[in-house]
């Protein structure tokens, strides 16, 4: 508590160590990649094997995920601000429930579930490495700028990689494979987490603020008058 006539002294600016940011960016790297995977021919095999339309696609596979992404970006960030390893670790989850959901789909309600899941996950991952990239002192600005790359390279190649493996073995199996993918993100995220738990427990406490021997000038005035003494 601070003394009166005094402001509160500034919180400083919360700075994390470089790898914290390893196992979000990661699962948002996945995460961005799940996200348009859907266009490119993993979308034709899934639509062939459930019997939907181009437009059925649309909305069932991918603006499904889209607007789940969309709506929790921003809590997201907000989150990872404060809690990046309590936010981070439940939206890996639901990636990984939202793949196994996806990979599993008999039809076309259960894939939609699917695919909100994973938006929902994806949204939420996402914000949380963005806020970490701008937490990271002076790695800032290079941290941003890689991430941001590393996110539109896997929007661009997400249709392409699952594409050659939908080909090459099942549609089905691109889900399995991302599930085994976000996996690793998940443990890098924990591992980060408790990491940085140590950390912060090994750091030394500050030194406890001195004991004011004697009143400010103005704290022994109180409305023109001494406050020991009211009535001079």
């Amino acid at each position: 508590m601070s003394s009166p006539g005094y402001p509160a002294p500034a919180r400083p600016p919360v700075v994390r160590p470089l790898w914290s940011l390893a196992g979000p960016a990661f699962g948002a790297m996945v995460a961005a990649g799940l996200l348009t995977a859907p266009i490119g021919p993993l979308g034709g095999a899934i639509g062939r094997d459930l019997g939907l339309s181009t437009a059925a696609m649309a909305a069932t596979v991918v603006a499904s995920g889209v607007v789940a992404t969309a709506a929790l970006v921003v809590p997201g960030y907000l989150l990872g601000r404060r809690w990046p390893t309590a936010a981070g670790v439940p939206a890996l989850v639901l990636l990984v429930v939202g793949c196994v959901v996806s990979a599993l789909a008999p039809g076309a309600a259960l894939m939609a579930v699917g695919r909100v899941v994973v938006g929902l996950g994806a949204g939420t991952v996402v914000g949380v490495a963005l806020a970490l990239s701008g937490q990271l002192g002076r790695w800032r600005s290079r941290a941003r700028l890689v991430l941001g790359v590393a996110l539109g390279a896997a929007l661009l190649f997400g249709p392409v990689a699952s594409g050659v493996v939908a080909q090459a073995l099942s549609w089905r199996s691109v889900f399995l494979f991302d599930v085994l993918v976000v996996v690793l993100a998940l443990a890098g995220t924990i591992a980060g987490g408790i990491a940085m738990w140590v950390v912060r427990l090994s750091r030394p406490s500050p030194p406890a603020a001195p004991a004011r021997a004697k009143r400010l000038p103005d704290e022994t005035r109180v409305g023109g008058q001494h406050a020991d003494n009211p009535s001079t």
